[in-house]
Order: C-alpha cells, then sequence, then structure tokens
C-alpha cells in the first residue's frame, strides 16, 4: 500500500522510518484522517510504511509528546479527544504570542512587510468570500507569518508557529460563517499593524486568537462529522 501524500510541510528533515512515519502522521490527524477519539492500528500503520514496529512506536511517542494522540497501556493508542478547558488555554497562548507580535509589528513593520501583510489579508478575503476552508487555512497561515515576520522577534516566531499544528487539530470543523469572522478579525489585525496602533494591534490579534477557545467545535458539543 502506498503512502498518502504529506499534505503539511514538514517540520522538521526526514532522516529516519520514524521521521517519515511522524511527519505523515501528523498531517494525517491534523487535517482529521481519523476522528477524535478513534483507534490507531499500528500493525496496519508499519505494513502500509513497510517498517517494522519500532519506528511507528517510536513516531506515536512523538505524536503524544505533540499532544495529538495519547498512548493508553493494554489498549493502543487513540486520537486525542480535546476538551473545552484545554482547548481554551491553548488559544489563551496563542493569542498571547501573536498579540506581542502584532504589537510589535505596529512599530517595527518595514515597507516590505507592511506590503506582506495587505497581500496576505486579500488571499484571506478571498479564501473567505469562497467560503473554501483548505484555501483559508493555507492564507490564515500566509497572514499570521506576515503578522510575525512584521513583529521582527525570531524566539516570538518560533514559540508562535509551534502552536500552529494544534491550532490546526483543533479547529477541523469550521463553519462557513466562521471563515467570514475570522477574515474580518484580519482585517482588523491589519488595519491597526498598518495604522501604528500597538495597542490596538495586540488586543485585535489577542482577541482574535482566543475566540477559538470557545468557538472550536468539539465532540462534547454533540457534533459529528
Amino acid at each position: 500500500m502506498s503512502v498518502t501524500p504529506i499534505g503539511l510541510a514538514a517540520s522538521g528533515p526526514i532522516q529516519t522510518k520514524a521521521d517519515l512515519v511522524y511527519e505523515t502522521l501528523k498531517a494525517r490527524v491534523i487535517t482529521g484522517w481519523r476522528d477524535y477519539g478513534e483507534m490507531l492500528n499500528t500493525v496496519e500503520i508499519a505494513e502500509e510504511f513497510g517498517v517494522s514496529r519500532r519506528p511507528v512506536m517510536d513516531a506515536m511517542a512523538r505524536l503524544e509528546l505533540a499532544g495529538l494522540i495519547e498512548i493508553i497501556a493494554q489498549v493502543g493508542c487513540r486520537v486525542v479527544v480535546p476538551d473545552r478547558e484545554t482547548v481554551r488555554q491553548h488559544f489563551y497562548t496563542a493569542g498571547v504570542l501573536d498579540g506581542a507580535a502584532a504589537r510589535l509589528a505596529a512599530s517595527r513593520a518595514t515597507e516590505a512587510q507592511r506590503g506582506a501583510l495587505a497581500v496576505a489579508l486579500a488571499r484571506s478575503s478571498r479564501a473567505s468570500q469562497a467560503h473554501d476552508q483548505h484555501a483559508f487555512e493555507e492564507a490564515n497561515k500566509a497572514f499570521h507569518a506576515a503578522l510575525l515576520a512584521a513583529g521582527g522577534n525570531d524566539r516570538l516566531t518560533v514559540l508562535a508557529r509551534q502552536s500552529w499544528d494544534l491550532s490546526d487539530f483543533y479547529l477541523q470543523r469550521r463553519t462557513p460563517e466562521d471563515l467570514s469572522r475570522s477574515h474580518a478579525e484580519h482585517e482588523a489585525i491589519a488595519e491597526a499593524v498598518l495604522g501604528g496602533d500597538a495597542e490596538a494591534a495586540r488586543a485585535a490579534a489577542e482577541s482574535h486568537l482566543e475566540r477559538f477557545g470557545e468557538v472550536a467545535i468539539l465532540p462534547e458539543d454533540g457534533v459529528h462529522r
């Protein structure tokens, strides 16, 4: 059986079989390949990749550290079932990071960086108007990447980007209305940054991310795919 193409860029160099299994499964889990709480058959995964179970279990251990699966003794591996409080804490933290970047961007962004933010905003607009979740996810990453770049703080950028995988994992299910609202919030962030209003930029970015802690559609909401 062939390996499903990786839909997301690898977060690190693929040097071992465990790296390949990890990066591929991470991309799959984040994008809803298996539903929250669904068991993962490690024997079938090993057969698919043509490896022993050791690289698979090494990959599973890394996925558990990333917060995407849990390994249950004497039971097996399953996709995490996120709860509301965990999701709230995640997006609160992500908001603090992006808020700090937005505040810096309002006072430090170069003309080129301001232009890149405007281009990313236009891309967000097109995707939200088309109600295309996949296109919006890519546009969303481009917008937040441009915001972080404009902030000019490398350490802050690393920390913020580390939150992206979990953010995507928690936001697998989104409504067209949420895409439109998210773009409107992007517009508010960009307006404050481009207008040089550091405090408004920080507040807009923080509230944008923090909101997802409440609106992410989770299993406890009783909504099924």
